[in-house]
C-alpha cells in the first residue's frame, strides 16, 4: 500500500485497484491520515465528506474484499522519509529508505516497532568504546567487592586490623634495628681501620686493607640502601592498612560505594 494526497494504491500479486477518495478500511485510512498529516501534507488529505461521496463507495466495496482477504500482517504498513524525499507509506520495506529510519505500523496505526537506520563507522566505533568503558567499569567494581569480602573475612572486629597494622610495621622496624646494628659494627671495623692505616704513614698501604676499606664502604652503602627500602616499604604497609581501615569503616556503617558507576 501506498499513500499519497490523491488516494491509496494498493498492490498485491496481480490485483492492483486505486481509490482517489476514499480508504478501503478504517485500519488504513487512520494509517494514511495520520502520516500525511505528520508530513506537512495536512491540507491534501483527503476528509470524511470526500471519503463519503457515493461515487467512491462502490470502489470502496471492491478494494475493501480484496484487503479483507489477506493475512493480518500484510495489512500493516512501513512508513519512511527518504533523504530529499516525501513520506512513503507501504506494505513492503520501502526500498527507497535504506539509509534512514523505517517505522512499521500496526493495521490500527499504531506504533508496531522502529527499524533503525545502518551503523555509521563513527556510531560504531563510539559503541565500542562505550562497550570497553562499561566492561572495564564492571571490572573494577567487581574487584573491589572481591577486595571487600576478603577484607571482612580476614579481620572479623576493626581492631583486629589495628593490630595487623601495628604488627607489620613492628617486623619493618626490626628490620631497620638489624641494619642499623650492621652499621654500627661496620663503623667499629672502620676506626680500626683507620687506626690500622696511620701506621703506614708514608708507606704505601697492603692490599689487603685497600681491600678492607672497600668491603667496608660498600657495607655501609648497602646497609643504608636496605634501611631507605625498608623506610619506603613502611610508608607504603601504613598506608594500606589506613586505607583498608577507612573501607572496613564504611563497610560496617554501609556508606561504602563501588569506584565506577555505570549510566542506565
Amino acid at each position: 500500500m501506498e499513500c499519497h494526497p490523491e488516494g491509496v494504491s494498493y498492490v498485491s500479486g496481480t490485483i492492483r485497484s486505486h481509490v482517489s477518495a476514499n480508504m478501503a478500511t478504517d485500519g488504513m485510512w487512520r494509517v494514511c491520515h495520520r502520516w500525511l498529516a505528520r508530513s506537512g501534507n495536512s491540507r491534501q488529505v483527503p476528509t470524511v465528506n470526500d471519503r463519503t461521496r457515493v461515487a467512491a463507495r462502490a470502489a470502496s466495496a471492491v478494494l475493501a474484499s480484496v484487503v479483507l482477504a489477506l493475512p493480518p500482517v500484510a495489512r500493516g504498513a512501513f512508513v519512511c522519509k527518504p533523504p530529499g524525499g516525501s513520506t512513503i507509506i507501504r506494505d513492503d520495506l520501502p526500498r527507497e529508505c535504506a539509509s534512514v529510519e523505517i517505522r512499521e505500523m500496526n493495521p490500527d496505526g499504531s506504533l508496531k516497532r522502529i527499524i533503525p537506520p545502518p551503523r555509521t563507522t563513527e556510531q560504531r566505533k563510539a559503541e565500542e568504546e562505550e562497550h570497553r568503558r562499561k566492561l572495564e567499569c564492571l571490572q573494577q567494581n567487581e574487584a573491589r567487592k572481591h577486595g571487600d569480602e576478603v577484607l571482612l573475612k580476614r579481620y572479623p572486629m576493626e581492631d583486629d586490623l589495628i593490630v595487623a597494622r601495628d604488627r607489620a610495621l613492628a617486623n619493618e622496624k626490626a628490620r631497620i634495628d638489624q641494619q642499623n646494628q650492621r652499621l654500627k659494627e661496620l663503623e667499629r671495623t672502620r676506626a680500626h681501620l683507620e687506626d690500622e692505616k696511620a701506621s703506614y704513614k708514608g708507606r704505601q698501604m697492603p692490599d689487603a686493607m685497600k681491600a678492607a676499606f672497600e668491603a667496608n664502604d660498600s657495607g655501609m652503602a648497602a646497609a643504608e640502601q636496605k634501611i631507605e627500602l625498608i623506610n619506603s616499604a613502611m610508608r607504603q604497609i601504613a598506608e594500606k592498612f589506613d586505607a583498608d581501615l577507612k573501607r572496613y569503616g564504611e563497610l560496617v556503617k554501609g556508606t561504602a560505594k563501588l569506584p565506577c558507576q555505570l549510566e542506565d
